[in-house]
């Protein structure tokens, strides 16, 4: 359940509001919070709270310092702080974030990754590379057991 005291806080900052008959089609940037009423497609990045209310539907990444969903989220997300997915919330895809609530009757596939302070991401190509590496290593190992046998 969304506390009362927290949004009320975060609605008092709020500056930017995409209302709920507005459509945007691109990316958002902002340096204060921001509340999603309409449809969003593409990326949501602000410095503050990010609130999509259960009107709201965004398709894309977001990150913001907080998070409140409680519309429809496909797209990864990005926390700093906390993350809330409300009972009327939906999300599909992936959640970085320090802290994260979850509340009955909310929906959320994906995977999470908390207090991601200390979490140092790897680049695909360079777990693609390990990979090559650990199969060469073996199929060489291979080799030198074949030898070993062929030598008796």
């Amino acid at each position: 359940m969304l506390g009362k005291k927290s949004v009320d806080q975060i609605n008092a900052k709020i500056s930017s509001i995409i209302g709920a008959d507005m459509v945007v089609d691109g990316n958002i940037r902002a340096k204060e919070a921001v509340r999603v009423e309409g449809s969003v497609t593409g990326d949501v990045e602000t410095e503050g709270a990010l609130i999509i209310s259960s009107s709201g539907k965004v398709k894309g990444n977001v990150k913001g310092s907080s998070i409140i969903i409680g519309g429809s989220l496909e797209g990864d997300l990005t926390s700093g702080g906390r993350t809330e997915v409300a009972s009327t919330g939906r999300v599909i895809g992936n959640i970085r974030t320090k802290s994260l609530i979850v509340d009955e009757n909310a929906v959320f596939q994906g995977q999470c990754i908390m207090n991601s302070e200390g979490i140092a991401t790897r680049p695909e190509s360079s777990t693609q590379t390990s990979e090559t590496d650990k199969q060469d290593q073996d199929a060489k190992k291979d080799n030198d057991n074949n030898n070993k046998w062929n030598k008796r």
